[in-house]
């Protein structure tokens, strides 16, 4: 299948330019993206803007100041020191502090076994989510007759009965503590964890969640193009602590960013996110990915240009959500 060439393409740590600038000690006087470093010892910093990096089915919520504000994010990272810093800076008025998320079922909600979520979100907290794009091939099992979607490696022990196996690559994620802006808006957020040891912020006793988008059933998937498949999101959330990775795992294939809306009390054990964003980025993408713009994941997925497209849900400051990936088609006709 031609997701396969998510790894080919995300490999390549392409996305920020390196450039000279000083951040860390006042991010707020910085407004150029740039990368310095390698993968034991490094930084790097960016905006992240509202629709940058939008997966299959999200809900991009409405931001106050008519959504043209910016979240800055600088991360430095050390092997020799063994950590990892996380700064997110953003002035009054980019945020709502506790956030509704109101959503219709069949609308700009949409159930999913294989990604349990909340339909609502009521006096919301926020979560910074740190995306490797270079994760392992998973294992998910298809059932020999329906063809439907049955699980993966983690909910089988080995192939449950004649199963179809198919092998698909998966985009690796940790997630910060929760929080909230200030009353008026501003942040100021700062999260370390571990270089050789990176477990979640919310939940230490948990290492990555991996995610991917395979096609609910076979006959949704054109082996030749993805564009035309039925795809749609899954993930495991699992992983204990004792198997965490280190930082270089997730910087060295390339990163994306996004901060989502959760809720107080989470949705399932272990927690996945919500489906409801914010501010995103993605150093995926030569120079970054301008405000506007979001990341085509179709050509990503399969090499073509350009890598990036105009965020349909730019101009307008209200919720927008991405619909479920060209749903309908039957290829088993």
């Amino acid at each position: 299948m031609g997701i396969r060439r998510l790894i080919a393409v995300c490999l390549v740590f392409a996305g920020l330019l390196a450039l000279s600038g000083e951040a860390f000690g006042d991010d707020r006087g910085v407004r150029v993206p740039f990368s310095r470093g390698d993968a034991e010892e490094g930084e790097l910093f960016m905006r992240l803007v509202r629709g940058a990096a939008v997966p299959f089915e999200p809900t991009v919520m409405e931001l106050p100041q008519n959504c043209e504000s910016e979240v800055l994010l600088h991360i430095k990272w050390s092997k020799s020191a063994n950590t990892v810093s996380v700064h997110l800076v953003a002035e009054p008025g980019a945020y709502e502090p506790f956030p509704d998320v109101d959503r219709t079922q069949g609308v700009d909600y949409f159930p999913n076994p294989f990604f349990p979520e909340p339909e609502d979100v009521e006096d919301g907290q926020y979560q910074l989510w740190i995306v490797g794009t270079a994760g392992p091939m998973v294992t998910l099992y298809f059932h020999p007759a329906s063809l439907d979607l049955l699980g993966s490696q983690f909910e089988f022990d080995g192939n449950p009965g004649d199963a179809i196996e198919v092998a698909f690559p998966t985009l690796i994620q940790i997630a910060s503590p929760m929080f909230q802006p200030e009353p008026d808006g501003s942040l100021e957020f700062v999260w370390r964890f571990r270089y050789d040891h990176a477990v979640r912020g919310d939940r230490p006793d948990l290492a990555e969640m991996y995610y991917t988008f395979p096609p609910p059933n076979l006959c949704g998937a054109n082996p030749f193009r993805l564009d035309l498949s039925t795809l749609r999101p899954w993930s495991y959330a699992g992983t204990p602590a004792s198997k965490a990775r280190p930082w270089s795992d997730f910087s060295g294939g390339g990163l994306l960013f996004d901060i989502t809306v959760e809720p107080q009390v989470p949705y399932t054990d272990p927690p996945i996110f919500t489906n409801a964003g914010s501010y995103s980025g993605g150093t995926t993408v030569g120079g970054t990915i301008p405000g506007g713009y979001t990341l085509d994941i179709d050509h990503a997925f399969t090499g073509l240009a350009p890598p990036i497209k105009p965020f349909a849900g730019n101009g307008v400051c209200e919720p927008y959500t991405e619909p479920v990936h060209t749903k309908g088609l039957n290829f088993c006709q």
